[in-house]
């Protein structure tokens, strides 16, 4: 439900979490997405598990199914909790993202990245099914043209803010020349880390997030 109080610890840290393993998503999508690799989908996938199907979170009206926990859990190695946590944010980044013309999905993009995370993880298929996996990344990668489109452009990281960096790290090497691409990187990394988990944030200040049979995050939305 929506609530005006701040949230807890517990509940900042599922989202951070949730953040976190997304941007190591997008990681692997943004290589995926640069590599011309030809789809290894093309035998038929065997059936998904049978699951006993409820609802178990309405998100501004509309239902996530248990099988959406459970496939994405699969996918991305998360427990049950923080998978539900990150089926709620995605729902909500996906929501806004899949707005704009910029974030469309070509039909190579998403054989590409299929592809790519079949040769990470061949027992997918039989977990969740070509039509899950298809959804799960389709929604991701909506996600990240997303965040590149409306996020990547703000960022600028200084050469003061990248020396100030080298000279405060006790690991960096002698040289600041050799060193200062890979802070310019780190920095870069976490100033974008720092605006999505602000949107995740906002998104879910403003929605109706209402768990059905189980109590939701304590003092979260």
């Amino acid at each position: 439900m929506r609530s005006s109080e701040t949230p807890s610890r517990q509940a900042t840290e599922s989202r951070s979490l949730s953040v976190s393993v997304l941007r190591q998503f997008v990681c692997l999508v943004l290589l995926i997405l640069a590599l011309a690799v030809p789809s290894a989908f093309s035998q038929p996938a065997a059936p998904s598990p049978a699951t006993i199907e409820r609802v178990v979170v309405v998100v501004d009206g509309r239902p996530l199914l248990l099988s959406d926990v459970n496939d994405l859990a699969r996918v991305r190695g998360l427990a049950e909790e923080a998978a539900l946590e990150a089926v709620i944010d995605e729902r909500l980044m996906y929501q806004e993202a899949s707005r704009l013309t910029q974030t469309e999905v070509l039909a190579d993009e998403e054989e590409r990245a299929l592809a790519a995370l079949l040769e990470r993880k061949p027992a997918l298929p039989a977990e969740v099914g070509e039509a899950g996996l298809r959804r799960i990344l389709k929604r991701q990668i909506t996600i990240l043209k997303y965040v590149e489109f409306r996020f990547r452009p703000q960022l600028r990281v200084s050469d003061q803010q990248v020396r100030a960096a080298f000279e405060s790290d006790p690991q960096a090497g002698e040289s600041f020349e050799a060193e200062k691409e890979r802070i310019r990187e780190r920095l870069e990394r976490r100033a974008l880390d720092e605006r999505v988990e602000a949107w995740v944030r906002e998104l879910r200040g403003r929605a109706d997030v209402r768990y059905v049979g189980r109590e939701g995050p304590a003092g979260g939305p």
